[in-house]
This record gives structure tokens, C-alpha cells and sequence, in this order.
């Protein structure tokens, strides 16, 4: 997944890819919440479809019975993880007790979800309807939900009330999401590396916790990495592909980028 950083002295592209199943449900919810947020603000019948489209991912995504515990697990784990750096000279003691405050707050919000408002949510008839028509290609036109067309013509603040009140009970996973990330990400910082002939591999400790790799491209660069990898190391192939009508093919220059590894 590709999202925009910014580097110090330049615009860049930043290239993620997890190095476990955890991280990679967290990135597909980052991506879900960011597009139902963008999708909501807007004014169109159009921005609703997607919003409620990214609604029905998410209520997907965070159906499985474990996902709470997951998420209250992997949240304990950076606070004790945190908790053991007051032992490190240099660690400045009130910012690490900032970011500690928060994973408290962040758990106690996970811990208080409402289940039930969730399910209420999920067992909704309206919804329900919408999503099952949504499997079909072409399935919610307005002859097949009227419903769902008489909705759609509404206010479009009234249609953003509607989805906020069943994203609400999403808040708390999107909350702990946004947090998780940030504190891996902010795991490690940038470090220059070259792609002999636009290929690069590392090998990982397996002992350590690894959990991201970054890398980061000048915006406007006609590269792109295909990143792969698991625990135990990551290759990048950097590869050109100027005619999305034809395939890409893998760079024969010294590629240049920023590297990072996230580990926590």
C-alpha cells in the first residue's frame, strides 16, 4: 500500500508493506477508516455508495470474535515494550509517559466498545439489504432498492448523521488503529540505501519484532518497489512501468531510496 510522507527536504512516496498478519489487518482498517472519513465529508449520492461500501469492509474486517482481544493484546504489548525503556539513559521520562497515558486511554476505549450497538449495526434491515444487493454486480441501482434510492435523495448532512451513527460504534478500533501505527512507524527512522540493479534484500533477525518495512521515493519518481518478505527477510524489486497497458519491468539502474525498517 502506498500513502504520502513527507521527507525534510523533499515531497516522497512511502511504500509499506507488513511483515506479519497482524500488521496487515491494521493497514487494511487504516485504509478502510481513511476512505469511509474522505467518503463522508463529501456531498454526492456517489461519496455515500463509498462510504457505505467501506462500512461494510470494516464490519467484515473486525467480524471475527478474537479482533477485540487482538487489538487489546497487541496494545498491552507496546506499553510494556514503552514501560521497559525508562530503564535507558537519555529516554526523555515525559514524553514516554504521554504516549503511556494514551495506550491506557486507547485500551479503556477498546475495552468499553459496545458490542451490542456493533451488532445492532450489523443486524440492521436497512444495511442488510444494501449489502446483499452489493455482492451482485450493478446490484443497488435504483430499481432493485428503492429504499435505498429514496435514502440516497436525502440531505446530504442528513445521509452523513445516518453514517456517522453506524460508524460510532467503530470508533474505539479506529482509535487503537491510528495509535498502533503511529508508535510502529515512529519505530525507527529513514536510512539511505541503493538497489544494486533496482534489487535489494535484507535479512532479519528472527529474534526481534519486525513489523513494517518502508521505503521511501522522490514524488514524481518513474520507479515503484515491489516489496516481499516475511519474518525472516525482505526483498525489493524496483521496477519501471511508464505504459500501464504493458508490464512492468524491474530497473537495471542503481536505484537510491530511503529505508525503514519498523520494529517494536
Amino acid at each position: 500500500m502506498a500513502v504520502p510522507a513527507r521527507s525534510l527536504l523533499y515531497q516522497v512516496v512511502c511504500y509499506e508493506h507488513p511483515l506479519n498478519e497482524r500488521v496487515r489487518s491494521l493497514l487494511r482498517l487504516e485504509f478502510l477508516f481513511q476512505q469511509v472519513t474522505h467518503a463522508v465529508a463529501g456531498h454526492s449520492s456517489w461519496d455515500s455508495r463509498a462510504a457505505l461500501q467501506g462500512l461494510f469492509d470494516l464490519l467484515a474486517l473486525t467480524g471475527r470474535n478474537e479482533f477485540k482481544g487482538d487489538l487489546l493484546k497487541e496494545l498491552e504489548r507496546h506499553g510494556t515494550t514503552l514501560n521497559r525503556l525508562r530503564q535507558v539513559p537519555g529516554v526523555h521520562a515525559a514524553t514516554l509517559d504521554s504516549v503511556l497515558a494514551e495506550i491506557d486511554s486507547v485500551i479503556g476505549q477498546v475495552h468499553g466498545l459496545d458490542s451490542l450497538a456493533l451488532e445492532s449495526v450489523r443486524q440492521t434491515d436497512f444495511l442488510s439489504a444494501i449489502h446483499k444487493r452489493n455482492q451482485v454486480p450493478g446490484g443497488t441501482c435504483r430499481f432493485d432498492l428503492p429504499a435505498f434510492y429514496h435514502w440516497l435523495q436525502q440531505d446530504a448532512l442528513i445521509r452523513a448523521d445516518h453514517l456517522r451513527e453506524w460508524l460510532a460504534p467503530l470508533l474505539p478500533l479506529q482509535q487503537a488503529t491510528t495509535l498502533l501505527l503511529r508508535l510502529i512507524r515512529e519505530s525507527a527512522s529513514p536510512r539511505p540505501e541503493i538497489a544494486v540493479q533496482g534489487f535489494f534484500q535484507r535479512g532479519l533477525d528472527s529474534g526481534a519484532p519486525h513489523q513494517l518495512v518502508r521505503v521511501l521515493l522522490p514524488a514524481g519518481n518513474a520507479l515503484f518497489p515491489e516489496i516481499s518478505g516475511g519474518r525472516h527477510r525482505f526483498s525489493i524489486h524496483f521496477l519501471e512501468q511508464p505504459d500501464p497497458n504493458r508490464r512492468a519491468v524491474q530497473s537495471s539502474a542503481n536505484v537510491a531510496f530511503e529505508l525503514v525498517c519498523c520494529a517494536i
